[in-house]
């Protein structure tokens, strides 16, 4: 057993413990699921970041950039965190208005319809676990690299450290182990950008190298390397742009990030957190990104998904190689517990009916079905090699092109009724869900405009406005959305609102200092690097 396993038990442990004292504060299912409705600014922008950078970021982005992809992978990444902005602005705040335990409640509250509510509880539950399976794998691939323990058993490891205080705690430990494992993992990725760089010929001199990259051509070129996805730079630049507007929506409507809003104090809390939120995806991500390629300088003959790793133990002085590892292992276990949440609160509260369970019933129930789909999940990262990029995307596309239209269109949309809601979640994951099975059968890789989403979202549309067109808004319907236009008691406090409005000035900044760092600490250097 080495120094660096021996670290991220240790962290384990820490995080344990928290979540066992957090779950003490469990009451009742308001408790359980929504965490009281009461959470700070802190808590949501930690369990927002914290559940959405998980091992796909650490290991399956970084492994995309290190195998000659950086400039597709920075775009979506700048472009995902745009997402909490239009996110909160044009639906988290209003289902926080709605009061409702899950997102799929709220669906089938708006449209009156307990069958758009199992649907969306349904897809909900196919997305997360995909995004469940993508967690386990990454930190059992970290564990096993780091130590002499098998894949199995390592899956069999985080599965246990995970589930034990997510099934006991609810959102009370979910909210308060992501934010302690956001700045872990915050703090590791910030800290390891210096010495990867120095090891790497320095800021200036190792952006030459890559620009002059043999081993990789085009490495922090705007095509990326043509080998790599597309053999043509506008194909790739299309992808990249295409799956950052993917991602902005995956960020604005899915499940494990905008359920974080029905915890969230108010409305204020609602649009702070999204705005830093952003800043802190942003800031991590391009961290990340940087270093990725800067692994390359030192060492060209890694597996991509390991290439953080074996800087963490090969360059990075001891502590912070154990920071960093850890921070990979917080950003899964964090992201592991807040899919597990939502697939029990989700069976329990909208799948199976609730014929009359009190508070410790339907607590009982949620927490059995936690463990019945952890054990699923399990067995399928046993059975599967790791594949963490390729699972992560799938999630991600599976809810954009689902949920996308009828989250937005249950809030701005007039005709928007019951039947087109249905249809188009319906349509809409068949098309991206069934388009990706066929590809990925078939050995396919589609011209950009035929990707799944782009099939998925076009099915959404058609399906939302042929089922409107033969079953039009009910008067009911049209009351359920109006009572989410009524203002909010947070609406009326002007002083607050006026510290809401002072954070644009925070975002406008930081808009602006990252729009000079790409400018001045890569395009120029990169660009006198080729002799341009």
């Amino acid at each position: 057993m080495n120094i660096y396993i021996i670290g991220i038990i240790f962290s384990l442990a820490v995080f344990f413990l928290v979540g066992i004292v957090a779950g003490r504060k469990v009451k009742s299912t308001n408790d359980y699921y929504v965490s009281g409705r009461n959470a700070p600014t802190l808590l949501i922008v930690g369990s927002l970041i914290a559940s959405f950078l998980s091992t796909g970021a650490f290991l399956g982005d970084t492994g995309e950039v290190y195998d000659g992809f950086f400039m597709g992978i920075v775009i979506v990444g700048v472009l995902q965190a745009t997402g909490y902005i239009y996110g909160a602005g044009l639906f988290g705040r209003y289902i926080r208005r709605s009061e409702a335990n899950t997102l799929p409640e709220y669906f089938g509250s708006r449209f009156q319809s307990e069958g758009l509510r199992r649907l969306s509880a349904l897809i909900m539950l196919v997305s997360v676990s995909a995004y469940l399976l993508s967690a386990i794998q990454g930190v059992s691939t970290l564990m096993s690299s780091i130590t002499s323990l098998s894949y199995p058993t390592c899956a069999v490891i985080v599965w246990l450290a995970f589930t034990v205080f997510t099934i006991y705690a609810g959102s009370p430990g979910v909210l308060l182990t992501d934010t302690i494992m956001f700045l872990v993992f915050l703090m590791a990725a910030l800290i390891a950008v210096p010495f990867i760089v120095h090891a790497g010929g320095g800021w200036f001199g190792g952006i030459a190298q890559l620009a002059n990259c043999e081993s990789m051509p085009g490495i922090l070129s705007w095509s990326g390397n043509l080998d790599y996805l597309y053999p043509d730079g506008a194909s790739n630049l299309a992808w990249a742009v295409t799956y950052g507007i993917v991602w902005a929506l995956v960020v604005a409507v899915s499940p494990w990030q905008t359920s974080r809003y029905l915890m969230a104090r108010d409305e204020h809390v609602v649009m702070r957190s999204s705005i830093w939120s952003s800043i802190g995806v942003m800031a991590v991500t391009i961290s990340l990104y940087f270093t990725a390629a800067f692994i390359r300088n030192i060492n060209g003959e890694l597996v991509g998904s390991r290439a953080l790793i074996w800087a963490a133990m090969n360059v990075l002085p001891p502590m912070i190689g154990i920071t960093m590892l850890t921070g990979i292992t917080a950003a899964g276990i964090s992201s592991a517990s807040t899919f597990l949440s939502l697939i029990g609160f989700s069976v329990a509260n909208d799948i199976l009916p609730r014929k009359g369970r009190d508070d410790r019933q339907q607590l009982r129930l949620s927490r059995w079905a936690m463990f019945g789909a952890s054990l699923v999940i399990l067995v399928l990262a046993y059975l599967n090699p790791p594949q963490i990029f390729v699972i992560m995307y799938f999630g991600g596309t599976v809810i954009a092109s689902s949920w996308g239209v009828v989250s937005i269109g249950s809030i701005w949309s007039k005709k928007l009724s019951k039947s087109g809601a249905y249809l188009g979640m319906l349509l809409g994951f068949l098309g991206c869900a069934g388009s990706k099975i066929f590809y990925a059968l078939r050995g396919i890789t589609p011209p950009v405009y035929l990707d799944a989403f782009f099939i998925g979202i076009a099915m959404s549309v058609i399906g939302a406005v042929l089922g409107s067109v033969l079953r039009p808004v009910s008067e009911g319907e049209g009351r359920q959305r109006e009572a989410l236009f009524v203002n909010s008691i947070a609406e009326f406090e002007q002083e607050e609102c006026q510290k809401d409005r002072k954070m644009w000035l925070v975002y406008l900044g930081f808009g602006l200092l990252a729009g000079a760092f790409f400018l001045f600490l890569y395009a120029l250097p990169y660009t006198r690097a080729l002799g341009m």
